[in-house]
């Protein structure tokens, strides 16, 4: 075999050739950013000439011990805001160059380019209409008065609402993955579209969120380094609720005895009410309060407003009533039932079949036990039927809807207590609630079955209760 290398060029010669003379091997690597930074430079100005480094901040609210309210909930204009600047700045934001490696060709045409596809599309994949987003700007107009609300100012709202925004719609994307979900909002899940880059695509997310807020929100807010911690906190807490589903997994590995059926991977012995709190926490719960915090933050409330029990049990009363709508939406399709998922009903079976609600006849436990123990989360029609027909006969559905009351009728008093400790906005749960309802023509069919759901005599007037947006600023004066 022949070869075409002239052993004649010297080493130094060979170097020239291919270009290694006189440069780095790590010639794309930029540690310092600049590239983000200069992008973070053109973010930061209007087009008007302002500049969101020199405008003034509520900084007032630093040692504020209450939130103090202004207007009110408007939708359909949040609606129009989130449609309009909002999307723009989130757009625009998509740009930011990645962290590092900014100068090489190939980076800027393919990496950079897919990052930015990333930052524009994956939020169809997410919470219902960047859903995250338009709470964090509902808060922020709902504690700051107007002179804090300038073009400048949304501004960086808009950035902050966007890293928010993005770090919710990783955990939907890993959760569609896990649940084996096939569509999201009427489109194919996000795995299911991009199976290859699907893991690393949580990944952009993260470090893309984090690369705003370093860079997109002003050295001179007095909170800067605490929006970013908050934000590391998220992630680092999102690896409760994942865990749950990684234990099935390990669970379905086991191999079963000879002749024996494969048992069911769902812990079932170890669910109870107080299991659904726990999954209700860290599916929804947390991840709402991360959205009031960054929104406190941004608004420069400090350590002086009380994050105290009341609060928390009120954005938990919240996300409870929207976990709950969703898992009996979701009923009728035995998806959760198939995929083992922790609902309402599974744990209610469990804690029915425990005695945990009332007397019942051995043989009706001993059924429903035995149902659960070897038929939730096996991949079967047959399994899946046989669990939907136990929760059938022994009122597991009608169960669900009793709970849903319950938990509408004690909102009220946790909304009263929490406007009363820290003067809470008392619109989060109308605004959990109407945010689908809002463009009845672009909500999807999921959507419109929560509300037929809500609309029930049932819940009808507990709803109504919720959407008094008015009561928190008449409590706050008399406060």
């Amino acid at each position: 075999m022949s070869t075409i290398t002239d052993r004649s060029v010297t080493r130094q010669g060979l170097r020239t050739r291919f270009g290694l003379d006189g440069t780095r091997f790590a010639g794309s690597y930029d540690p310092d950013n600049r590239r983000r930074d200069a992008f973070a430079d053109a973010f930061l100005l209007l087009p008007d000439g302002s500049d969101v480094r020199r405008t003034a901040l509520p900084v007032e609210n630093v040692r504020a011990e209450r939130f103090r309210l202004h207007g009110g909930m408007d939708l359909p204009a949040l609606r129009r805001e989130v449609d309009g600047p909002y999307r723009e700045v989130c757009d625009e934001l998509a740009g930011i160059p990645l962290f590092g490696y900014d100068h090489s060709d190939l980076a800027r045409r393919q990496n950079q380019a897919w990052a930015e596809h990333l930052g524009r599309e994956a939020w169809s994949s997410s919470w219902q209409h960047h859903y995250a987003a338009a709470l964090l700007i509902h808060l922020y107009r709902r504690i700051t008065p107007p002179e804090y609300q300038t073009p400048a100012h949304m501004r960086l709202v808009y950035a902050v609402a966007t890293a928010a925004d993005w770090m919710t719609t990783l955990t939907i994307l890993m959760d569609d993955w896990m649940d084996g979900a096939r569509v999201r909002n009427g489109r194919p899940a996000w795995h299911v579209r991009h199976p290859r880059s699907f893991a690393n695509d949580t990944l952009i997310l993260a470090a893309q969120a984090m690369n705003v807020l370093s860079s997109a929100v002003p050295d001179h807010h007095p909170f800067k380094q605490e929006l970013h911690d908050r934000a590391v906190r998220q992630i680092k807490h999102g690896a409760h609720y994942f865990a749950y589903h990684a234990e099935q997994d390990r669970r379905r590995a086991r191999v079963p005895a000879a002749g024996a059926a494969a048992p069911s991977s769902v812990p079932v012995d170890h669910l109870t009410l107080d299991s659904y709190r726990s999954v209700v926490f860290n599916r929804a719960t947390d991840w709402i309060h991360f959205i009031v915090d960054m929104s406190r933050l941004l608004a420069c409330y400090g350590a002086g407003v009380t994050d105290g029990e009341a609060l928390t049990d009120y954005i938990a009363g919240a996300t409870t009533a929207a976990c709950l709508i969703d898992d009996i939406v979701d009923d009728p399709t035995g998806e959760d039932v198939r995929n083992g998922e922790a609902t309402i009903q599974l744990c209610l079976a469990v804690h029915k079949a425990k005695g945990l609600l009332g007397p019942l006849a051995d043989e009706d436990a001993a059924d429903m036990l035995l149902t659960l123990r070897n038929r939730v989360g096996v991949d079967t029609d047959a399994d899946t039927g046989a669990v939907q027909d136990m929760y059938a006969r022994h009122g597991i559905n009608e169960l669900a809807l009793d709970y849903l009351e319950a938990v509408l009728d004690r909102l009220p008093q946790v909304r009263r207590a929490a406007l009363e400790e820290c003067g809470a906005p008392g619109d989060v749960p109308a605004f959990m609630f109407q945010w689908l309802a809002i463009d009845r023509d672009g909500v999807t069919e999921r959507a419109e079955e929560s509300l037929d759901l809500l609309s029930q005599d049932r819940f009808r007037d507990l709803v109504a209760q919720l959407a008094h947006a008015d009561e928190d600023q008449t409590a706050a004066v008399h406060h």
